[in-house]
This record gives structure tokens, sequence and C-alpha cells, in this order.
């Protein structure tokens, strides 16, 4: 957690340790996954599903209506084999309920049942077929992780085809489609407000598999491990009390049913682990994947200039093979459970039916008893199977849900939760006093301390590698200190980084631009700004001129990253879009490094009028770019060895310079 840190002036800034290396940041996902780790995390993921506990209850009270028919679906099959082919005479609680409606007459009893079975036919459907007009699956996704997901965002069945079947599937696509939106927002969220740092190591590939991939698991925790059992469960029960009422003189079938439990539980202990394992694995190899070919797309140009098309194409290759290979691995060790488990439960299933038709010989039971006793023998033996293999099915989520969990929790927060203090002043003056920067246990700047004016220019020198863009960083707080603090005139009470966000306008040293058009790049910072501010804001970064040559002008679309600009224009759209919001503080880095000396002259005219009533900070490397700014501060050895004006610093410090010109 950040740590306040108060200065002389009472004014508050956020100081923490910065955020630790990427190489430090998932480490816990290497550790095996354990029974409790696993309950631990299937448990943190519960808030995301009761968050939608409506459609929750509504999916359920679905499937409780669908329990009436699976347990009704055998009878009207009973009934005409017993009562209307072979005549015999209704009994139990289907004598009660048609009796009084058809009488005994065998063919008005075959118009009702076959009434019934056309009314559930066009209500209900058949069993155990999904309704695919309602599916979102696109099938033929292949055998790496990365397609076995696809769908899992956006699953939606019934085991019904007909009306009923398609209004379950509709809730279940919204209810999975609800649950994976909560837990891919609250992923993609946490990456954004992460440190900037992190973004140094983490691969992008590996971010988006976990947002788009891994975050889809929460679904199977929501049906495999909570729907499924219950509604197991409820089938049990009911089928039971059904034998109980109707077949006392047949307790083998729930006996039977019963000792599917312990053979599927025991099937789970024995698989769950490797299932654990080798998902994890899979999701991996599937990140890995998506991480290598984000990498090599945006490496592209580099790629055709070296000549290293083969090369890539194949380590792509390998990267693919290898996330295959562990799905296969994981189909096999599905077979191999399959294998185990399946010969005695189909055992103990055979011998049912023999059992009953030996009941049919010696005149027991009758034939109608035995189509209705084996359905009801399924009715209990999958349920026991499903709740027996539930751990089992639960060990895909659980990877998953891991490495979701690892970025809601390892991932730090640079954006303080309290409110920040607000005024209209412009902020004057900013202190960084002794402050001591790095990345995990690398420190990069110590003991700096520097003084920040509005109305005049601060350059921030120094060899490449001295920490000049780590310091400035931490201005916004990109960055937050270990050790000192900053303090900022204008405003009082607690600054929060959001606040000094709000107020500072930053051009990187590689300027990022949007797939967009130039104006909206220019309004970035604020969506609502007119057309004419736009142009305003260009023309104050000196962009007007080429922008207005374009064919398409302000509306002209920018290629990936602006790559249709030169690195001069695009520097100069990135100055427009900082200088949109009129920004407190502008920070510049390196923004005359790609001009040439006539538009460095511009731009540094133009910085000079912007600084008459803000604070511009310019981390620069050149002379001409140094000797136009009010005051430099040099950095060398981790620290700031010098500060003075230009002039000022070649008469007095040796090692700027030597720095600027060579021994």
């Amino acid at each position: 957690m950040p740590e306040a840190v108060e200065t002389a002036n009472g004014v508050h800034v956020a100081a923490a340790r910065s955020a630790p290396r990427i190489n430090r940041l998932y480490s816990g996902e290497e550790a095996p996954l354990n029974l409790s780790t696993a309950w631990r995390v299937l448990v943190k993921a519960w808030p995301f599903i009761s968050e939608h506990r409506r459609l929750v209850i509504l999916k359920c009270s679905l499937i409780l209506i669908a329990v009436a028919f699976y347990l009704a679906g055998p009878w009207p099959l009973k009934i005409i084999i017993d009562n209307v082919i072979d005549g015999r005479p209704l009994t139990g609680w289907p004598a009660a309920i048609l009796v009084p409606i058809v009488g005994t007459s065998r063919a008005e009893l075959l118009v009702a049942v076959t009434v019934f079975m056309a009314f559930t036919l066009i209500v209900i459907g058949s069993s155990g077929d999904s309704p695919l007009a309602l599916s979102t699956s696109v099938g033929g996704q292949g055998l790496d992780q990365a397609g076995a997901t696809t769908d899992d965002a956006n699953t939606g069945n019934s085991n019904w085809n007909g009306l009923f079947g398609y209004l379950e599937t509709a809730v279940t696509i919204r209810l999975t489609q609800n649950i994976n939106q909560s837990v891919r927002t609250a992923v993609y969220r946490r990456f954004l407000a992460a440190p900037l740092t992190l973004y140094g190591d983490q691969k992008i590939g590996d971010a988006v598999f976990r947002a788009m991939n891994d975050s889809a698991t929460i679904g199977e925790l929501l049906y495999n491990g909570i729907i499924r059992p219950i509604s197991s469960m409820v089938v049990f029960l009911c089928t039971f009390f059904i034998l109980k009422e109707q077949f006392r003189s047949e307790p083998l079938i729930p006996i039977v049913a019963g000792l599917t439990l312990p053979i599927a539980a025991v099937g789970a202990g024995l698989f769950g682990r490797l299932f654990r394992d080798q998902t994890q694995r899979m999701r991996e190899r599937g990140s890995a994947v998506m991480s290598a070919f984000e990498e090599r797309i945006a490496q592209v140009q580099l790629i055709k200039a070296f000549g290293q098309e083969a090369r890539e194409a194949s380590q792509i290759d390998t990267a693919s093979r290898q996330s295959y290979s562990a799905t296969l691995w994981m189909f096999a060790l599905i077979a191999l459970s399959v294998l185990v488990l399946a010969p005695p439960i189909a055992l103990m299933a055979v011998y049912v039916i023999y059992h009953l038709l030996l009941e049919v010989i010696h005149g027991r039971i009758t034939l109608g008893d035995v189509v209705l006793l084996g359905s009801y023998l399924g009715l209990l033996v999958a349920p026991m199977a499903y709740i027996g293999s539930t751990w089992a099915s639960l060990q895909g989520a659980v990877s998953g849900l891991r490495r979701v969990q690892s970025v809601l929790e390892a991932l730090g927060d640079d954006i303080e939760s309290s409110p920040a203090a607000s005024s209209a002043d412009r902020i004057s003056r900013i202190e960084l006093s002794n402050i001591e920067l790095g990345y995990g246990d690398e420190t990069i700047v110590s003991g700096a301390s520097l003084t920040m004016r509005a109305g005049e220019i601060t350059a921030i020198a120094g060899a490449s590698g001295a920490g000049k863009t780590t310091l400035v960083y931490a201005i916004p707080g990109f960055i937050s200190p270990r050790t000192g603090a900053i303090s900022v005139d204008g405003l009082t009470g607690k600054i929060a980084p959001s606040e000094l966000r709000r107020r500072t306008g930053f051009v990187f040293q590689q300027e990022m631009l949007f797939s967009a058009s130039i104006a909206d790049n220019i309004r970035y910072g604020r969506p609502d700004a007119s057309f004419d501010e736009v142009k305003n804001a260009a023309a104050s970064a000196g962009a007007a001129e080429f922008i207005e040559r374009m064919p398409g002008g302000y509306n002209t679309m920018l290629g990936r990253r602006g790559a249709r600009l030169s690195v001069g224009q695009k520097q100069r759209i990135a100055i427009a879009r900082a200088l949109m919001c009129d920004p407190d503080i502008l920070i510049l880095d390196e923004p005359t490094a790609s001009l040439d000396p006539a538009r460095e002259a511009s731009l540094m005219a133009t910085l000079r009028e912007l600084a008459r009533d803000r604070i511009v900070i310019l981390v620069a490397h050149r002379a001409t770019t140094l000797a136009a700014c009010d005051r430099t501060y040099f950095l060398a050895h981790g620290t700031v060895a010098a500060e003075g004006t230009h002039d000022e610093l070649l008469g007095s410090c040796p090692a700027y310079s030597s720095y600027l010109y060579g021994a």
C-alpha cells in the first residue's frame, strides 16, 4: 500500500516502493496447485458470480422446472407398452391422473398420451440436443487453449430444444456473458491501474490472454461447480423418491446408483491433480503463443529488414505445436480416466438390466417397468457421476482463475483511492526532495533534489541510462519514490497521482498514437473538445501546417501507431494532444531529438510561449535545446551532479561539457 509522506510545507504525496519486476509478479503461479490453493481460488471467484445472483436464480429455476419433465419423460412409453398394448389396468399416480379423464378406454388413453407427447415435443423438444439456433459456438476452434476457450465466454445451451430450451439458452447466454464481462473488465482495469513500470517487461500477449481467455473460466466454475452439482442432487433425490413410492420391491437400482458416487469421487481424486497441472500447462503454452504472435507482428518491420521471416515463422510454429501438444495430452488424460472409471459403472448397469429382465421372466414386473426403471437408472447414475466428478471437472477453471487472480492481487495500483485536493489555481512550483527511484531491487536515481517553476523551461540532461525518464515519470506518479518526497505549491492537502496527472501533459519519448483520425488523437484527453479547439492546439504545437496539407486534413485516419507519419510529425501531434488539456505541467521527453534545426527552433519558441504560465520540463540531449532552457539539471552516477544554466554548467562542470562535446 502507498505510504503518505508529509513535506515541510504540509503538502502530502503518495510515496511507496516501486512495483516488483514482472519476473516476480506471477511467481505464485510457479507453486503447485494443491488442494487448499485450488479451494481458495474458487472461493475468491465467488463474488463475480454473486454479483449476478438474479440471473443465477433464474437459471436454477428453469433447471428445476426441467426436472419435472425429466422425471415424467419415461412414463408415456411405459403406459403405451403396459396399458395400451398389453391392456393392463392403470395403477398408482398415473391412474389417479388419467382415469378421471379417459376412463378405462385404451384408445382414449392412447390419444391422451399422444397429445401429452406432442405438447411436450413443442414446448420441451427432445432431451440431450442443444438448440443450435441460439448457440454461439463457432466450432472448429483448434486444439490449443486459446481456441478451446473462445466459446466459453459466450456459451449458452439447454438440455432441451423446444421453446423451453430456447428460453433457457437465452438466459444462459446472458448469464455467461455477464459474469465473464465482470471478470474481464476487472482484469483490464487492473492492468490499466498498474504502475507504468510493469509494462517494461510484461508481455502484451500474455496480458491479452489473461483478460480474454483465462477470464472465461468463471463460467466453468458456475456451471460445473455450482449449478450442475445442485441440479444433479435434486434429480437424484426426486428420482429416489419416485422409486421408493412406486417400486419398493426394487432396491437394487438406488444401491447401484449410490455406488457410482464413490467410484466417480475416487476417479476425481486420482486424476484431479493431473488435470489441474495439465490445464495449467495448456494455459501457459496458449499464452506463450499469443505473446509470440503479438511481439512479432509488432516488430514485422525489423523482421523484414533483417530477412528473418523464415526463422520467426519457425519459432511461431514451434510455440503453436507445443500448445497443441499440451491440449492433446489433456485429451489423453481424459481418455485414460474414462478407461479406468467407465468399466465398473458399465458392469453395474449391465447387471441391473439383467436383473430387471429376470424379474420380467418371473412375472414380478412388466416390460414397461423395465423401460421405466432403466430410464430412472440413468437419472440416478448420471447425477452421482456428475457429483463425484465435480472436483475433477473444476481443475480447468482453477488453473485459469488462478492466473486471473494473480493479476487482481499481485499487480499494484498507482492511483490512490482517497479523493484528491483540487484548486482553480495553476501549479506554480514542484520540488523533488532527496528522492530515490528504482525498479525492484535496482536503484536508478538516489538523493536527487530538483525544483521546477512556472515561467521557465527546466531541462534534465544526462547520458543514456542516467535516469532522466525515470525522474520525470515520478512527477505525475508513474513511479512512486522509495524515499524522499514530492511537494506541490499552489495546492493544499493531499495530492494524489490522479490529480497530478489531470494537471500534467506528457509527451513521451516514443510517442503512441491510435489507429484513429488525427483529430481524435489530438482530442484524446478531452473527447468533447470542439474542432476549433483541436485546430488551435495543433497550431500551438506547430502541427497545423502539415495536417492541413494531408488529403483528409484533420480527418485523416492514421495507421497502427501513426505509421503514416514521420517521427517529427507524430511528435507534434503528441504535443498538440498534451496542450489540448491545458496542463499546468508540460513534460516532454526528448521532443527535439528527431527535428531539424529550424523545426527545433520553432518548437522551442512555442514552448517558451507556453512556459509563461505553466511549468515546462524537457528531457534533452542536444546542446542547442539545453541552451534555450532556463535551468538544466545534469544527472550522473544516479543523482543530480550539477544544476544551472547551459553556459554555467559548461564553465563549472567538466562532466557536462564532456557529455555534450566529448573529451
